[in-house]
């Protein structure tokens, strides 16, 4: 490609507002994304947000395979989150990787695939580069676990570096290490309650 056609490519990015807009920007609408922390981080109740705000513009199907869509926490959250505000362009059901696939190719398929979590979809990081290459024009938001600040497993570590938007999530806050930052640093307060409760700076 000359530079010409390069620099004159459409980008689409999803519309992002408010304080998705502060902490992430507005991200391009395709790639992957890794969301990695601890138990009790915050980190399902995040990933279920932004599931939301992404279901504002896109359609998005969540694979929980590390909990049931019937377990109490799964229904609680979607609850707590509101996401009957999008219960258009929101699905979640359990896939293995194979359906998963047949899934995501099929005309008018989710624009978004939420694997969560990673170590319980891809046998090895060649499964997970293949299944990327094959959905290039997807968003691919996957999750991982933490071992302190970095991912817990070799196979999540090679996929943080491979994604194009990094988010570590810990006492409910999400920091984005990604190549898309916004105006905040890439700071997003999940629960404020717990992050000031974390953080000792709860007034009462």
């Amino acid at each position: 490609m000359t530079v010409a056609n390069i620099v004159n490519q459409k980008i689409e990015r999803l519309p992002f507002e408010g304080e998705f807009y502060e902490a992430f920007s507005q991200p391009q609408n395709r790639g992957v994304w890794f969301v990695w922390g601890g138990s009790g981080s915050g980190k399902s109740t995040f990933i279920m947000q932004l599931a939301k705000e992404i279901a504002k513009h896109e359609s998005v199907h969540y694979n929980p395979l590390e909990e049931e869509t019937d377990d109490a926490e799964f229904i609680e959250r979607t609850e707590l989150v509101q996401m009957v505000d999008v219960e258009d362009k929101f699905k979640a059901q359990t896939y293995p990787m194979e359906e998963f696939d047949a899934f995501l190719s099929k005309q008018r398929s989710a624009k978004v695939g939420i694997i969560d979590s990673g170590v319980y979809f891809f046998k090895n990081f060649e499964e997970y580069l293949q299944f990327k290459r094959k959905h290039r024009n997807k968003i691919l938001i996957i999750t991982g676990h933490a071992q302190g600040s970095q991912p817990r497993s070799e196979l999540e570590k090679s996929i943080m570096y491979d994604a194009k938007m990094k988010i570590f999530v810990s006492g409910y806050l999400a920091s984005c290490k990604g190549r898309t930052i916004g105006p905040n640093g890439g700071q997003f307060i999940i629960w404020k309650e717990g992050y000031e409760k974390v953080n000792g700076t709860n007034s009462e």
